[in-house]
């Protein structure tokens, strides 16, 4: 078999998926901005979230040891935050939990150094929460916070991961 004839078979049913938009009649599927397909975007639910640890946050203090928070959100307008912590490998030990409507998929995540007059970002990630909304949960793994297009990395956050759908109409 010639090697473009693997191809076009392999992507064959990923240019279907790719052909239905989000005006579709299946409640499952819809398409992001992109044009791929999320199936578990029209999910509602809770989204619990355990922030473990952080891991080898970038110091951004230019004296004295950094003093790391972690933002999250699925939308701007509700932003959670963990406590302030000291050092590059801080601990955390917090719950938060987000009501997750429909065609929210991603969890935005985001270390802040704070200082007196100015907060210094560290790093921040997208989570795509397709893999938690289908299994129902997420064990403790490790998000990189990516800089330099993913060539570096600012550190590490570990979390896990909990969604409970709402079933109701």
């Amino acid at each position: 078999m010639k090697f473009a004839t693997l191809v076009a078979a392999l992507l064959a049913p990923i240019a279907v998926l790719a052909s239905v938009t989000a005006e579709t009649t299946h409640p499952e599927v819809k398409a992001d901005a992109e044009g791929l397909i999320s199936i578990f975007a029209a999910k509602k639910g809770q989204l619990y979230v355990k922030l473990n640890r952080a891991t080898n946050l970038r110091n951004k203090d230019w004296v004295g040891k950094s003093d790391p928070y972690i933002e999250m959100w699925l939308e701007k307008s509700y932003k959670q935050r963990s406590k302030d912590t000291k050092g590059e490998s801080p601990v955390f030990d917090e719950s938060f939990c987000f009501y997750v409507r429909p065609g929210q998929n991603k969890l935005y995540v985001r270390a802040v150094d704070k200082d007196t007059f100015s907060n210094d970002k560290i790093g921040e990630a997208t989570i795509s929460l397709d893999g938690v909304m289908s299994t129902g949960s997420a064990p403790a793994q490790d998000y990189n916070l990516p800089k330099w297009l993913g060539l570096r990395s600012d550190g590490s956050l570990n979390m896990q991961m909990q969604f409970v759908e709402d079933k109701s109409a």
